[in-house]
């Protein structure tokens, strides 16, 4: 099916879910890792200090709920640990583990070559300019209200 024209919404969550399922569907067989969980480990992984649940949430646009069940799931299997964070005892700071950082070396190749084979229609100038538009896309979506806020 196809989607409806002009309908740029459902065309970027269709174009989200036919490269990232496949993908998601390996690793949670392979190594019993879900969508959100590698979404938190990939941005551990990237943040040698770590961050906080909170600060995850921020930056991967994910609720407060997807956040902490991905972290408990990644704890448990021993992808993270918990520590206090240095700047405010009341909080924890989330630190890729060894283990955890080993497994995003070992995914992440094969993410990047998904990556590319998308990319592949693209040339190098429209390649660009998407990537140039995402930004654009992702600043003014975190810029935009959130209808469930209380105000």
């Amino acid at each position: 099916m196809t989607p409806e024209p002009g309908s740029t919404f459902f065309k970027f969550v269709l174009l989200v879910n036919l490269v990232a399922r496949p993908f998601a569907r390996v690793h949670e067989r392979a190594y019993g890792l879900r969508l959100a969980e590698w979404r938190v480990l990939r941005a551990l992984a990237a943040r040698p200090r770590g961050a906080t649940a909170g600060e995850l949430g921020e930056e991967l646009g994910m609720d407060k709920m997807a956040v902490s069940r991905a972290v408990r799931a990644l704890e448990a299997a021993g992808r993270l640990v918990r520590r206090p964070d240095p700047r405010d005892a009341r909080r924890m700071t989330l630190v890729a583990s060894d283990a955890g950082r080993a497994l995003v070396d070992a995914i992440e190749p094969q993410g990047r070559a998904r990556e590319a084979a998308l990319l592949a229609e693209l040339t190098e100038a429209e390649r660009t300019a998407l990537d140039a538009l995402l930004d654009r896309l992702v600043r003014r979506a975190r810029a935009l209200p959130d209808p469930d806020a209380t105000g």
